[in-house]
């Protein structure tokens, strides 16, 4: 057993400066828990007495045991708070630290941690860092995490090795719990079967037919979907692995609770080679939001040997969050040579260390099903189009968590976990994912979709209800050797083909595997350099060879010197800077704009017309693209070549320039954005015109200025706008017939706002005043009602503008009387001529009608 040193400070929660009056033990003199130290004296403010001071005592005992080995401070010293902190006042030679614990007695020499005395400190607290993966592995002090990570540390630099967590659902491995996978692979085997046992009776009868050897070898299984299926590991786990006996009873969603269930795991294409590389490199750890069961069943099947994981697996039963990852979990001190893989980068909270993995769906629109509890994801914006590259990915936001979901009423509850509000959020958390599994196991999703494939597939005339075979039971498949199957010739007479919902088209592995070998190679370049300098005595340089440093290095060359603006993808309620496109362009070494400068290279569109891009299109010399280049780009580490992307060619296979975009990365959840709409107040054209079709020089601004002020002059009180009559004409002794007939509105507390007259209530109302004008003439109709009129006649006013006076002047009046009606031609300025014409008698025109009715019924 060694002896360590421990230094000594005095509790914080001391009055204050404090002056010390002896010290109470002698150096080299053995003390045990409790010994008094040191007496002090302190000054006392009353706040009752009107601020009388007295000194007052005190005294501090020890609260380890060990040897004094020196004093740091003397009689008569004045202690303040913040000398407390940053120094030692005593230092103590301990018989043991307590710096590893384990169940509450010390691994070294074997003391209860548990006991608290008066002096309330615990040696319990001495070792609270968990940096095993079990739960109940040993617990550490600082000192000891930090004399273990360097241990840890010499090793890997000595194996040229770095350490790599990796995430399992959605990163190496997709899983489901879709009773249909279990039959599909049954029938796949029960074919297999047949297929064995057809050739093997071709060979016994000395492979004289010929014909039949050959069917058999090229005939296909009659469930497009066994191809994929044929590595898919399974898997069951019972009830004890999904919650306490507590939580189990009788109703709605307690099969997986009551029964448990199968799990089906299908490893992601190139997995064997990927890691059977990475181990070379990397010393492997899993961190997964799975059981610890899950966890232990999915390694088991992909490392069976455990010479890639080797036990160092961590859960969501000892990691201490069911949201959240945490690197100090595992490596509370030195992260310098850690890299994460995992398909979430929120659960890390986007951490140095880490490269986001475009997420597996072999299961297609299952999901993680481990993480249904966690929030949702959606793509960066809504309206993306169709990306002109097959199976592009879509970098994904985060939606807020839905509300947990109530117990069944039937459910049993225990009492203790109620009272403690932690513990009930917790449980509820987990009662949403075994709801989430039951839904699976009820619904089928898997069936159904592959139903609604065929039923596609036999619309276009390239499959029939016959191709969808009766799937034989689990219990038959081990029994069956005599099965009927339909030729391929056969098939291929019909017309029928076969249509797969499971696809091995999966290559992200090869491209992580391209990224750690990059980040490795840095690394251990700047660490040979690093050892060079030392070995030469050169000046020390910082330190390069830190993946913290080395990981941000690569993701910023990815798009370095472009400087983006961004059209339609960001709402215009939201600061662009607080976005997260904006951040993730500002990681991959892109800089961004919100207006058009002349250092824009780049103009991001989520869709066409918009200003910005009919700006940028009029400035050239900018790549004007697709919102897909730059998500494509970020997703796969790479820059993407613009012409793909260029936002004036339409891909082959789009239907709609604003169609929602659908990748392998998103499950079908992950669609529909609650963001509001982006950029609602650009001016969109037609995206069936062609573009530049809007010339901005051709509108009169004035002139539209003009008719917004009049529209927001108008008033629905009829006293405000008589009032507005009468201070026009003047008061009421100053009208005269030549002042009304002159032009100016007849007076009246009945008028309507003009915007909401009708034209028969506009003419009643003048017949009603003796009021003989036009519409035009009296201002009734709106600014934009007589605009349109404008361009009916092919003049308008926004262009050439007159004044009344010059009007007069070119009208030549033609008049005859019909019924009472005046007709006039009008010159316009143009040349052209239009013809109006008035009422003058209204009584004329309100006798119009019955006089025609009466000559018509005789």
């Amino acid at each position: 057993m060694s002896s360590a040193p421990t230094n000594l400070h005095l509790p914080l929660h001391f009055p204050f400066p404090i002056k010390i009056l002896s010290l109470d033990v002698n150096v080299n003199q053995h003390i045990s828990r409790g010994t008094r130290l040191l007496s002090y004296s302190f000054i006392y403010r009353s706040n009752t007495l009107g601020g009388l001071q007295e000194t007052r005592f005190g005294t501090w005992d020890s609260s380890i045991e060990g040897k004094l080995d020196a004093w740091k401070i003397k009689s008569g010293d004045v202690i303040s708070l913040q000398a407390a902190k940053e120094l030692p006042v005593v230092i103590i030679i301990e018989p043991c630290k307590h710096g590893m614990q384990l169940g509450g007695l010390c691994v070294v020499c074997g003391k209860d941690m548990t006991n608290i005395d008066y002096t309330g400190f615990s040696d319990a607290s001495r070792a609270s860092i968990q940096m095993t993966h079990s739960a109940f592995g040993p617990t550490v002090s600082l000192e000891e995490a930090q004399r273990i990570e360097r241990e840890t540390a010499d090793h890997l630099l000595r194996s040229r090795k770095l350490s790599l967590i990796v995430d399992l659902d959605q990163t190496i491995v997709h899983a489901t719990v879709d009773p249909t996978v279990g039959e599909w692979i049954s029938e796949g085997e029960v074919w297999e079967q047949w297929r064995a046992k057809k050739s093997s009776s071709n060979n016994r009868d000395g492979s004289d037919d010929d014909s039949d050897d050959s069917s058999s070898d090229t005939s296909e299984c009659p469930n497009p979907n066994w191809e994929a299926l044929k590595d898919v590991k399974k898997f069951r786990l019972g009830p004890e692995s999904f919650g306490p006996p507590a939580w189990r009873g009788k109703g709605k969603c307690k099969a997986v609770e009551n029964e448990g269930c199968m799990y089906y795991i299908k490893p992601r294409p190139g997995w064997t080679e990927f890691f059977e590389d990475a181990a070379k490199k990397y010393e492997m750890h899993v961190y997964t939001m799975g059981t610890r069961a899950y966890a232990e069943q999915v390694c088991s099947a992909i490392d069976p040997d455990g010479k890639l994981f080797g036990g160092r697996l961590l859960s969501r039963d000892e990691s201490g969050s069911l949201t959240q990852k945490s690197l100090r979990r595992l490596f509370p001190c030195d992260t310098s040579m850690v890299v994460i893989i995992d398909d979430r980068a929120d659960v890390w909270e986007w951490s140095p260390n880490l490269i986001k993995v475009i997420p597996y769906d072999f299961f297609v629109g299952i999901g993680d099903i481990n993480s249904t509890f966690l929030p949702k994801l959606e793509p960066l914006t809504a309206g993306s189009p169709t990306r002109p590259p097959p199976g592009a990915f879509v970098p994904i936001i985060m939606k807020p968590p839905s509300p947990p979901i109530a117990s069944p009423p039937d459910s049993v509850e225990s009492t203790s976990t109620e009272t403690d509000p932690a513990q009930a959020a917790t449980n509820a958390i987990l009662k949403r994912n075994n709801m989430a599994l039951e839904i699976q196991l009820e619904e089928r999703p898997l069936a159904k979709k592959q139903d609604e494939l065929l039923r596609a597939a036999e619309g276009l005339g390239l499959a029939s209800s016959s191709q969808v075979s009766n799937t034989p039971t689990p219990g038959e498949t081990n029994t069956s050797t005599d099965i009927q199957q339909p030729s391929e010739e056969e098939d291929r007479k019909q017309g029928r083909e076969r249509k797969a919902l499971l696809k091995n088209e999966d290559h992200e592995l090869q491209r992580i595997a391209k990224l750690l070998d990059e980040v490795h190679r840095r690394f251990f370049v700047a660490y040979d350099a690093r050892i060079k300098d030392s070995n030469h005595h050169h000046k020390r340089r910082p330190i390069a060879h830190d993946v913290t440093k080395i990981i941000p290095q690569i993701r910023s060359e990815i798009l370095a010197g472009v400087h983006i603006l961004f059209s339609s993808v960001i709402p215009l309620d939201t600061t662009p800077e607080t976005t997260e496109i904006w951040r993730m362009a500002h990681m991959f070494g892109a800089e961004c704009s919100t207006e058009l400068t002349s250092e824009v290279t780049h103009v991001v569109a989520a869709k066409r017309g918009t200003v910005k891009v009919e700006h940028a299109r009029k400035q050239g010399g900018i790549k004007i693209v697709w919102l897909a280049w730059f998500t494509d780009s970020v997703a796969l580490w790479r820059r993407q070549e613009e012409n793909p992307y260029l936002l004036d060619e339409l891909p082959a296979s789009a239907s709609s320039v604003t169609a929602p975009t659908s990748s392998p990365a998103t499950s079908s959840s992950q669609l529909v954005s609650s963001e509001p709409d982006p950029d609602t107040d650009e001016l969109d054209l037609d995206p069936g015109e062609p573009p530049g079709r809007l010339e901005l020089g051709e509108i009169d601004w004035g002139d539209i200025n003009d008719e917004v002020e009049a529209a927001m002059n108008e008033s629905d009180d009829p006293g405000e706008e008589m009032e507005l009559r009468r201070s026009e004409m003047g008061s009421e002794d100053d009208w005269t017939d030549d002042s009304i007939s002159g032009g100016k509105a007849t007076p009246t507390l009945k008028r309507k706002r003009f915007g909401s007259l009708t034209p028969s209530e506009a003419g009643r109302w003048r017949r009603a005043n003796g009021d003989t004008r036009t519409d035009d003439e009296d201002g009734l109709k709106p600014p934009l009602a007589k605009r349109k009129k404008q361009e009916r006649t092919k003049f308008s006013k926004l262009k050439e503008a007159f004044t009344a006076d010059d009007l007069e002047q070119q009208q030549d009046v033609e008049t005859e009387e019909k019924t009472g009606r005046v007709s006039f031609v009008v010159t316009t300025p143009s040349g052209g001529e239009e013809e109006r014409s008035e009422y003058g008698d209204d009584e004329e025109e309100d006798d119009f009608l019955a006089r025609e009715l009466e000559e018509e019924w005789g």
